[in-house]
């Protein structure tokens, strides 16, 4: 394979009908023995032509840089592609040996669930094992975890905290922990249905019921279907209203799960993985989870809430924005609300969790006392979750999902990197749904590469590597200024 890298001189000379050399022929014909030779002429810095009539010739000379790198790819390509036609065979053996190693792996491997004291109760055939700490004794506070997780032992140490005056429970909701991994029903009400029955088989009455995350769409299907069954609701860093969810959209947000259906179950179906790709029954439920979730019925869930209710979010929430705890609150007729200067995972025992089983219980006793528990409290420096900053311009919120399409898309089309960059930040600060206005951009450029845009020949090597530089620095960033504004 030819590697020249160092200029060289070429000097071509075609005679013409007037007994002299033609140089745009020969530049052409030089051009044309450089393709044939796979070879890529670039970076003419000066260009001389020089008329000579010592031999009655013309002479043409131009300095090029002959470099055969492209040469050299296509030609392993296509040995490549000659080898897949020629031992298909053998290609096919080799993966389907490999595939099958992958399985007798994950299968000799077994499935990795959590350690620790955990119980269960039996609901019509199916195992439900919920996590216990505390004296049974008084209503007991029950703990629905998001999704995906580990289960109900991811509160460990707030369940531990809380357990020094009450009884906590937390189940392993379906398809997580040790609970049944395959069932028929993924959704919130299947959960609460779940958590009734565990109720039921432990002889519970009626219990404080808390949600965090994806565990805040179960508890108030909870309140709204079994309201004599619940005292208090709390939303702990929760979901709740369709507009709080990415693109605010059902059918946009049924579309990214379908299609996190194929990346996450199918496709490691038939790639040998040996576990890099996790469990399937974790995969499976992460997936079935949401895409069975359905949030357009929380918005009227709150607004009719009978029981008193607790909203508890972290002010630098990435997941579950914290104005959407603030609509909450609005909705709520009866509730308390305190942004913690902490994060998502602080029921998990991450930033802000000492503050919050302060909160938690002072609402608890305020609940078994029967007195008012409306109020608001913010532990940070921002008293508006929609501002940037404190006094800054208020740009979080719903924003309609076929606008943030219809910019980044065309912003896309012009300024790709710029746009990728923008998109990854705003998404990181949480103006916009990142993943739309990022997918937007990305089916853009992919339309430009099938149709064979011009622009396309005009950018650079290592044009995607780029991108993804700009996709992740700009998710960094946004990242790291939603924390420190």
């Amino acid at each position: 394979m030819l590697a020249l890298r160092d200029p060289i001189l070429i000097g071509v000379g075609m005679p013409s009908t007037s007994g002299r050399s033609d140089p745009q022929l020969g530049e052409s014909k030089f051009a044309g023995f450089g393709s044939e030779l796979g070879l890529e002429f670039s970076g003419v810095d000066e260009r001389t032509l020089n008329r000579e009539q010592a031999s009655g010739e013309w002479l043409f000379q131009r300095r090029v840089t002959c470099n055969s790198e492209l040469y050299g790819k296509s030609r392993d390509v296509t040995r490549l592609k000659e080898s897949l036609r020629k031992h298909w065979k053998r290609w096919l053996t080799g993966y389907l040996l490999l595939l099958l190693c992958s399985r007798i792996f994950l299968a000799w491997k077994g499935e990795d669930l959590q350690e620790g004291g955990v119980l269960e109760v039996n609901l019509a055939g199916e195992v439900l094992v919920f996590h216990e700490w505390g004296e049974r004794q008084g209503v007991p506070v029950i703990l629905s975890h998001g999704s995906p997780g580990g289960g109900g032992g991811d509160f460990d140490e707030f369940a531990s905290e809380l357990a020094e005056e009450r009884w906590v429970l937390a189940p392993d909701r379906w398809g997580f922990g040790r609970s049944q991994k395959k069932v028929a029903d993924y959704s919130f009400v299947a959960d609460a249905k779940a958590m009734v029955g565990m109720m039921d088989g432990l002889g519970i009455e009626q219990a404080d019921v808390m949600g965090w995350s994806y565990g805040g769409g179960v508890v108030l299907e909870m309140a709204d279907r079994y309201p004599e069954r619940v005292r208090s609701v709390g939303l702990l860093g929760a979901i709740g209203i369709q507009e709080g969810e990415g693109s605010g959209s059902y059918l946009v947000e049924q579309s990214k799960y379908e299609l996190l259906r194929v990346a996450l179950m199918w496709l490691p179906e038939v790639v040998p993985h040996f576990g890099l790709a996790g469990s399937d029954w974790f995969r499976r439920s992460f997936v079935r989870d949401f895409a069975d979730a359905d949030q357009r019925p929380l918005r009227n869930i709150l607004t009719e809430l009978s029981q008193p209710a607790l909203v508890l979010h972290g002010e630098d929430d990435p997941l579950v924005a914290a104005w959407v705890a603030e609509e909450h609150h609005e909705l709520i007729p009866e509730s308390r609300m305190e942004i913690l200067d902490g994060s998502h995972f602080f029921p998990a025992g991450g930033k802000g969790m000492t503050r919050a089983v302060v909160v938690v219980e002072e609402f608890l006793t305020a609940v078994a006392k029967g007195e008012k528990v409306a109020g608001v409290n913010y532990e940070t420096s921002r008293s508006q979750m929609k501002a940037i900053w404190k006094g800054g311009p208020e740009w979080r919120g719903d924003k309609p999902w076929w606008l943030v399409v219809a910019v980044a898309g065309v912003a896309g089309w012009f300024w790709p990197r710029v746009t990728l960059f923008v998109a990854a930040l705003g998404g990181g600060l949480l103006l916009w749904d990142g993943v739309l206005a990022l997918g937007a951009v990305f089916l853009v450029l992919a339309g430009k590469r099938l149709f064979k845009n011009d622009s396309d020949s005009k950018r650079p090597k290592k044009f995607w590597f780029h991108v993804l530089v700009d996709v992740l620095v700009g998710s960094l960033l946004g990242g790291i200024l939603l924390a420190a504004l």
